[in-house]
């Protein structure tokens, strides 16, 4: 394939300049002419709207200076009763509601024009960082164009409205017939915990009997010890007293001379007349009485007798604390039991009392914002349209400018294919 220099195309270029500007200056005539004849003129027309409300973070502000914090419940009921929230996009598909391009269709006497139609004509933009919205409609016709974008704007704001304020009813009846249910629910807990507390022995009172047999039973076994410190004592000097008692004679025997007792001694001379000497040869042996062995027997006598009592108490002591501790483990079974069902009953009420204080509050918000109107506040018209002075389209500058590019594209492709023909001839 033969290549072109670039000398070559400018003077391809220069020699067609002639067709170059007969091409450009026929695409610019037909866009001067299509934008004059052809391509209708389109008008917008905008009006503003304002979408407001009180926050949720404001009305509780206001019922927490009357009524203290808000409950644990409020940001589960919140979830359970929160609308989604009207962004741009939801206004943008509500702008072209049926109800809305059924009413302008009927304002504006077009009954054989489609709602699609006129929904195209319908746009809705925010403006940044702003609580405002546009409302833009374009048509062919600027009053038309204005006066449908008057139309959508206060049919609009009066949906709005009467959307937000059927929310508020309908939260207020929802959450009227909840607190109702909750009321009951409560009244419920009450009664089944009164009765509860009014039974013949309650924990307090199952407590109140534990705690005496825990007192007593610790005045038992202090008891018992003492008695087994008694016990080893008396045992120990028992012990003692027999030792005692082994080592020491019962009887004491005395060897002593007739002649030691006179009256004795008489008596025998008088009957035997033995004489004096012989008397004094003659030993007599007495026996007595041990006085301490008599003490020894009496003190192991009664040290038998202590011990006796001592194991007796003892005995009946351990059988009391048994008897106790039996008691004792059925009382904190019962309390244990009793407690639990304590705890339930409370809970069920306490709970009970949440919810429906959280439904009071939820209805006090409910309230404030009815009293306030919100919903018939929540959307306001700023500025209405006016009739446009110039059309947004159609761009003749633009449209002209496009087709003088396409006409020097157009003579370019002509000369190139013209010089394409003459050399491939050659």
């Amino acid at each position: 394939m033969e290549e072109i220099s670039l000398r070559e195309l400018i003077e391809i270029i220069i020699k067609g300049k002639w067709i170059i500007v007969a091409v450009t200056a026929v695409c610019i005539a037909i866009g001067i002419a299509v934008n004059a004849f052809v391509i209708k003129p389109v008008y917008v027309a905008q009006t503003t709207l304002m979408i407001s409300s009180i926050k949720k973070s404001q009305i509780k502000e206001q019922v927490k200076s009357g009524d203290g914090d808000v409950n644990n419940f409020s940001s589960l009921i919140d979830a359970i009763l929160q609308y989604p929230e009207m962004s741009v996009d939801n206004y943008r598909e509500q702008v072209k509601n049926p109800v809305i391009l059924e009413y302008i269709r009927e304002e504006m006497d077009m009954k054989d024009v489609p709602l699609s139609s006129i929904a195209s004509k319908i746009t809705l933009n925010e403006i940044k960082d702003t609580d405002l919205i546009t409302i833009k409609v374009t048509d062919e016709n600027p009053e038309t164009a204005a006066k449908i974008a008057n139309l959508v704007g206060d049919r609009f704001a009066k949906l709005v409205c009467e959307t937000n304020q059927k929310r508020t009813e309908s939260t207020l009846e929802f959450i009227e017939n909840q607190m109702k249910k909750e009321k009951e629910n409560m009244e419920k807990s009450l009664e089944e915990y009164k009765s509860y507390l009014l039974q013949s022995r309650g924990p307090e009172e199952v407590k109140m009997e534990l705690d005496a047999k825990l007192e007593k039973m610790t005045e038992y076994k202090t008891q018992l010890s003492q008695i087994k410190i008694d016990e080893n004592a008396t045992k120990a000097s028992l012990d003692t007293a027999k030792n005692l008692i082994n080592k020491t004679p019962q009887k004491l025997v005395t060897d002593s001379s007739l002649l030691t007792n006179p009256l004795l001694s008489a008596v025998i001379k008088e009957k035997t007349g033995i004489s004096s000497e012989e008397l004094a040869s003659m030993k007599m042996s007495t026996e007595q009485i041990n006085i301490i062995y008599v003490e020894l027997s009496n003190i192991i006598n009664e040290l038998e007798i202590r011990l006796s009592n001592l194991e007796a108490q003892r005995i009946n002591i351990e059988k009391v604390i048994q008897e106790c501790q039996k008691e004792i483990e059925n009382l904190q079974t019962e309390y244990a039991e009793k407690q639990q069902e304590y705890e339930i009953l409370k809970k069920e009420l306490d709970l009970s009392k949440e919810v429906y204080n959280a439904y009071q509050q939820k209805y006090k918000e409910s309230m404030i914002m009815q009293s306030a109107e919100t919903g018939r506040s929540s959307a306001v018209i700023v500025s209405e349209a006016i009739p446009p002075a110039n059309p947004v389209a159609p761009k003749k500058a633009l449209n002209v400018a496009v087709a003088g590019v396409v006409g020097v594209g157009i003579s370019f492709a002509i000369i190139f294919i013209k010089e394409y023909l003459i050399r491939s001839k050659q």
